[in-house]
């Protein structure tokens, strides 16, 4: 049924050539426009992806931001490290439910702590 319409449509149209003219012209300007557009959003994405790389830049290269990282790599130092294979042992017998139900969660908590972090001697000598 729309092939039909569309084909005594463009039957009309090519019974009145000023009418056709007229189609053609406006689906060229579409185009037209249709491109000059798609270039402009491309043109304003790539302004607005290096504007926002240059303000990234600065912020991270500020005396402030230089500052912030340092104070984090040493509170990072500070943290203490991962045992990674013990850790996944406690973490995969600790899944189950019933080490929950024989021992108190505490004690299950510290177990776990215990393999996963790495016990830090502090100046005092105790452990953390």
């Amino acid at each position: 049924m729309k092939k039909i319409i569309f084909l005594e449509i463009l039957n009309e149209l090519k019974a009145k050539p000023h009418l056709m003219k007229k189609v053609k012209i406006f689906a060229v300007v579409g185009f037209v426009g249709l491109l000059i557009t798609g270039a402009l959003t491309i043109w304003a994405g790539l302004t607005v992806m290096n504007y926002v790389a240059i303000q990234a830049t600065n912020a991270v290269q500020s005396p402030v931001a230089q500052m912030n990282i340092e104070s984090l790599k040493s509170e990072v130092e500070k943290l203490p490290k991962l045992q990674a294979l013990s850790c996944w042992n406690k973490a995969q017998s600790l899944i189950a439910v019933q080490p929950w139900l024989e021992r108190p969660a505490l004690e299950n908590l510290a177990n776990l702590k215990s393999a996963c972090l790495e016990d830090k001697i502090t100046s005092e000598g105790s452990t953390i």
